[in-house]
């Protein structure tokens, strides 16, 4: 169990290793902390390397805005969405997009485990289940 524990703290540290100023998982950190593992593999080496991906995973979900929306998005919103959440996280957060027709109007916006949900889907669902 100890050993576990020292493992899951060694991937942390790895990936805050892996981590630029703006607090973004950065390719030539991450390619650097590979090779420097590669050359002197750790005891358990496939199991940290699971370890760290996981939460390397965890870590660029949270620096990323996943935009979901159905029909066109204004010209310039997707950066005051970057500027909102970069905000309200206080840390850097990049915006992805991907257009979304079964939301039928509004928006979805996922960043790590928190979802904010302003779409037509979304409320016809509510009404529907308040309804019933």
């Amino acid at each position: 169990m100890a050993q576990d524990k020292h493992l899951k703290d060694f991937a942390k540290k790895l990936v805050a290793m892996s981590l630029d100023a703006d607090g973004q998982a950065s390719s030539e950190r991450v390619s650097a902390v590979l090779e420097a593992l590669a050359q002197e593999p750790p005891r358990q080496y496939k199991q940290l390397l699971k370890q760290y991906a996981k939460y390397l995973e965890i870590e660029v979900a949270r620096g990323t805005a996943k935009v979901e929306f159905a029909g066109p998005m204004p010209a310039g919103e997707l950066a005051k969405i970057e500027q909102q959440f970069t905000q309200q996280y206080n840390r850097k957060i990049v915006a992805t997009t991907k257009e979304n027709p079964k939301l039928i109007a509004g928006i979805r916006v996922t960043v790590g485990d928190d979802v904010f949900d302003a779409s037509v889907a979304t409320r016809l669902a509510q009404l529907e289940q308040n309804v019933t």
